[in-house]
């Protein structure tokens, strides 16, 4: 019986950032979206763990917190060649910029 195969596993014994790689170039999309599922999740988490703390929430805060997080999900991607684009990673840097522009604005003169 001859067997048509749709799918080729991907090769383990290099390593696993093989894997990845191999995974980026089938789904491009992963890395981008794996990087905003980070970013949510801290952003959303924090959120809701501080209002349920104490009743309100620092936005800007958590936003700082959440792309300093994503950007060091998207430095670890870059050491290996394949991975990350230099297009998501410098939208990862801006937002990061931007975020702390929006953090130390957001306070008043007494508080910083």
């Amino acid at each position: 019986m001859i067997f048509m195969y749709l799918y080729d596993l991907p090769n383990a014994t290099t390593g696993f950032d093989n894997v990845l790689v191999e995974l980026v170039s089938t789904v491009p999309e992963f890395i981008p979206l794996s990087l905003m599922f980070v970013f949510f999740v801290v952003l959303l988490g924090g959120i809701s763990r501080q209002k349920a703390r104490s009743g309100t929430a620092d936005y800007s805060l958590w936003a700082v917190v959440a792309s300093i997080s994503t950007l060091l999900v998207a430095l670890i991607l870059s050491i290996a060649s394949g991975l990350m684009n230099v297009v998501w990673l410098s939208v990862v840097i801006v937002v990061a910029i931007f975020s702390s522009i929006w953090f130390f604005l957001d306070r008043k003169s007494s508080e910083v």
